[in-house]
């Protein structure tokens, strides 16, 4: 009764909360990198193994996107791929936050290139900061320590799941000069439009679906209309500082590609546009986004489980469930 008690508490948490338990924040400053990913992994596969409704209805989202655009197969190993990538996530969020220091910072030094830098150094030196929009995609926990290496002035939004995860990580921002506001101390909005007036690179996500600012416009992404975020257009209009894209992009185990895009001024809507250049890496990299789950919840009344089935060949779940709440 106990134990069934314990594993009723456990795995009632999200996924993220469930991996930053306090016991595998001590492994992970002791496990090398290769042995923690493995151990992380095991550890999202039991999680989803107890967590069936929310491993469905991530499976479903990518069948409903997919469902015109690859065998049955190939979607297969999309899905496969997809709960990896999500687990090399959640792997590299506690290698950031808990590992040794000085091996932290010598795998960010080396295993890192840069494709389009001086597309943010041109952007950086027009003297109003930078919006470098990014997305929950790729390695993208590596993106504001790489850059703060590099000497780039950053400062970056972010809310913290657990006490223990925030004090690590602000800790470690403090000495490497990267400035961290806490989405959830004061005015936020206030906080990015001063580091942006202080010629900082501020960096802030594109689909964070559940915090958007929803406006009278929409857009399309992934096929699926939705109601436009004002955020970003807000944030450059009232700063004036240029947008640049920062897609952090996996290869294989251990190296990692920072891909940089400027956006054009004019034309339109920023977000669309961060949007337009996320989904080309989403539908070549499928499972390097981990925000499947939201998408889901978000779009849940138009996916077509019996349309994926008959175009796709894959035998995609029903979506008869409840979805879940947890971040």
């Amino acid at each position: 009764m106990l134990a069934n008690l314990l594993v009723l508490r456990y795995f009632s948490l999200s996924l993220s909360k469930f991996c930053q338990l306090q016991f595998n924040s001590f492994l992970f400053r002791v496990l090398p990198f290769s042995f923690s990913r493995r151990y992380l992994a095991a550890l999202g596969r039991l999680y989803y193994l107890l967590n069936r409704p929310e491993k469905r209805l991530i499976r479903t989202t990518i069948a409903y996107v997919f469902r015109r655009r690859l065998s049955s197969p190939k979607l297969r190993k999309v899905i496969k791929g997809t709960f990896r990538g999500l687990f090399d996530h959640y792997h590299e969020k506690l290698f950031v936050a808990y590992s040794h220091f000085g091996r932290l910072l010598r795998f960010l030094k080396t295993r890192i290139s840069f494709a389009g830098e001086e597309s943010l150094k041109a952007a950086l030196s027009r003297g109003n900061g930078v919006l470098l929009v990014t997305g929950h995609f790729g390695a993208v926990e590596f993106l504001p320590g790489v850059l703060a290496l590099k000497g780039y002035p950053v400062s970056m939004i972010c809310r913290f799941q657990t006490d223990q995860l925030r004090d690590s990580l602000l800790e470690r921002a403090h000495r490497v000069s990267l400035d961290i506001i806490n989405a959830d101390d004061g005015n936020v909005f206030l906080a990015a439009i001063r580091a942006l007036k202080q010629g900082r690179i501020l960096i802030t996500e594109c689909d964070e679906f559940d915090e958007w600012r929803h406006g009278p416009q929409s857009l399309w992404f992934l096929d699926n209309k939705l109601p436009a975020d004002r955020s970003l257009e807000i944030l450059k209009k009232r700063s004036g500082a240029p947008v640049v894209t920062a897609l952090l992009q996996r290869h294989g185990r251990a190296t990692y590609t920072l891909n940089l895009t400027p956006i054009p001024d004019g034309g339109a809507p920023v977000n669309e546009q961060c949007l337009n250049v996320l989904e080309e890496a989403i539908l070549a990299h499928p499972e390097q986004w981990y925000q499947w789950k939201k998408f889901g919840k978000m779009i849940h009344s138009r996916l077509e489980v019996n349309d994926a089935r008959q175009e796709s060949g894959y035998l995609a779940p029903e979506v008869g469930l409840s979805i879940p709440d947890q971040a």
